[in-house]
């Protein structure tokens, strides 16, 4: 690989990081305005998807912005001033730090997939170790199931948790406490189970493991933790709002929930893999109880109808964020490198004097095609030197062409 190529990888690299954390900032930005401004959990829930979906695409879209208005600027007038733009020393230290973040990317997200791979491990040996669950249990589930939330029973199981949580994707799988039944009331018990059917009956194992996978890819970026965490409170709060529309108490729902947080603060046993969909987490448990029992929260200093129009504008503010590919365009060495990079244009060039029209075609400073008049002729390239030649090998011009396609010339007459 070319310097050239480095050079410019390692500017837009660059240009690349400034893109994702301004795109980032305002994406947690549009998310918050969202989440103050809807009060329904689905609705949130797919926002916080869209949002943790854009802030991978938004800053690929840009780089494609980038490459379309290098590509668009591309020109190489016959006759430019020949100064053929060399990598400088504060080139070769950006190469040296791309290449630095590059590696250190790569290393966080395999470390970031050998932890979900550590954590598949460990609740398959959960699955394996697991014992019948107790009969109070399989009773409660059975109950559950007959209001109709999801067509068949998962596999229960009674394993070393805190609480229910559901795992497994190609077949589902309910891992229960041993003593669940000993802490909880029978209405207890039954409103838990159906919040966990909800999220068999909603998809959410694949679509949490596809969400742990982006941020894999996204491991180094702030926002991407924040809204990963908004996507599992909304998550939990979406099959809460399920689980009560068929049948179960609220009041019992919200008792089981602290009931659980309280064992597990108290026990103080290791956490649930993420991988698995634990009812109790602790992240937004406050919030899912006060909805659950329908406490009296405070109006919102902001009416309703300006909260969306705020939000509206965070994110209209994201998508025009995608003009800052276009401002990379205003770096003159960017599209310099751009032009001698292997990423660069092929240029036809026309041009002509006294003695009449020639055409080049040249690609990194190359020439790859020629012509005089019309007519197709020989090309010898020594470095920058290039010489046209006819039939009999007898130079007709002589040409100086740099990297980035600048061509000069000595008029024939």
């Amino acid at each position: 690989m070319s310097g050239f190529t480095l050079a410019y990888l390692a500017r837009l690299e660059g240009w690349g990081l400034l893109a994702i954390a301004l795109q980032g900032g305002l994406l947690l930005l549009s998310w918050r305005a969202w989440r103050a401004a809807i009060a329904a959990p689905g609705a949130r829930h797919r926002l916080a998807c869209l949002h943790l979906a854009a802030l991978m695409v938004l800053p690929a879209l840009t780089l494609a912005v980038m490459q379309s208005a290098l590509l668009a600027a591309a020109h190489a007038p016959p006759r430019a001033p020949l100064v053929a733009v060399q990598p400088s020393g504060a080139d070769v230290v950006r190469v040296a730090l791309a290449l630095a973040a590059a590696a250190a990317w790569g290393l966080g997200v395999l470390a970031m997939l050998l932890r979900l791979a550590r954590e598949a491990r460990g609740l398959a040996r959960l699955r394996d170790a697991s014992a019948p669950a107790c009969a109070q249990v399989r009773a409660s589930l059975r109950r559950s199931v007959r209001r109709g939330l999801v067509d068949a029973a998962p596999v229960v199981r009674a394993a070393a948790v805190d609480s229910p949580q559901v795992s497994g994707w190609r077949r589902p799988w309910l891992l229960v406490p041993r003593d669940l039944a000993e802490r909880l009331a029978t209405a207890e018990l039954d409103a838990l189970l159906l919040h966990e059917l909800a999220h068999v009956r909603r998809g959410d194992l694949r679509w949490n493991l596809l969400q742990r996978l982006v941020l894999a890819l996204l491991w180094f970026h702030p926002a991407a933790w924040r809204l990963q965490a908004g996507l599992a409170r909304e998550r939990e709060r979406c099959c809460d709002v399920l689980a009560v529309r068929h049948g179960a108490s609220r009041a019992a729902l919200a008792r089981a929930l602290v009931k659980l947080a309280e064992a597990a603060t108290q026990a103080r046993t290791r956490a649930s893999p993420a991988l698995a969909l634990d009812a109790s987490r602790g992240d937004g448990l406050v919030e899912r109880v006060r909805a659950l029992v329908d406490l009296d929260a405070p109006a919102p200093a902001v009416p309703a109808r300006q909260r969306v129009a705020l939000a509206l504008a965070l994110s209209a503010a994201c998508l025009l964020a995608l003009a800052a590919g276009r401002a990379a365009t205003a770096d003159p060495s960017l599209g310099d490198f751009y032009m001698a990079s292997v990423f660069g244009p092929t240029l036809d060039i026309q041009a002509r004097d006294a003695a009449g029209p020639f055409a080049l075609r040249v690609r990194q400073g190359r020439v790859l095609e020629a012509s005089v008049r019309d007519q197709p002729v020989g090309v010898r390239q020594e470095g920058s030197r290039v010489t046209l030649t006819d039939a009999a090998q007898a130079p007709l011009l002589v040409l100086t062409v740099t990297p980035q396609g600048r061509v000069q010339w000595q008029s024939r007459r």
